[in-house]
């Protein structure tokens, strides 16, 4: 039985493969959840990494972003055949954009989880440092968070062109 399923991996693999092509690895979650953090370690491993570097490093990210600008409107942009151009490469998304990725790739995703708490203090210090004011209560953010991380586990369940993987920081 044992050798069934092994062999059952590498054929599904390649039929996988032929349908839709190398995997997009997308690295994904909630803004400050260390999403930057594991993209510096994938481009560290040598792997290559889908990036314009429009956005360039601040005090907020001081080791770079590694973003990719035309993610930011994939929810308003009806031609996403670009998302082709990342098959074998890495791909940051935040997690409120995975469900619009194209249909035509298959993905695997790396979601950065990070403490709820943490990462709205960081986001309110970094709305602190840019002057600005927090418009929201950190109760309501938290819950928010936590229903969007459930969303997007049933989202990778009932779409078979994904996988996921969860990476505590």
């Amino acid at each position: 039985m044992h050798l069934l399923t092994a062999m059952a991996n590498p054929v599904s693999s390649f039929l996988r493969k032929l349908k839709y092509g190398d995997d997009v690895i997308v690295v994904s979650g909630l803004p400050r959840s260390g999403t930057s953090m594991m993209m510096k370690m994938l481009d560290a491993a040598a792997l290559s990494i889908m990036t314009d570097n429009e956005r360039a490093a601040d005090e907020d990210n001081p080791k770079g972003y590694f973003e990719y600008a035309r993610v930011k409107d994939l929810k308003d942009e009806a031609d996403k055949s670009w998302v082709r151009e990342a098959r074998g490469q890495v791909l940051k998304v935040i997690s409120h954009l995975l469900e619009t990725l194209p249909d035509e790739n298959f993905y695997r995703v790396i979601l950065m989880r990070r403490d709820f708490d943490e990462i709205i203090a960081s986001q309110n210090k970094m709305l602190e440092r840019r002057g600005e004011e927090n418009q929201v209560a950190d109760s309501t953010v938290k819950e928010a968070y936590i229903r969007h991380l459930v969303d997007i586990r049933y989202m990778v369940r009932r779409r078979p062109n994904f996988e996921m993987i969860e990476v505590q920081f």
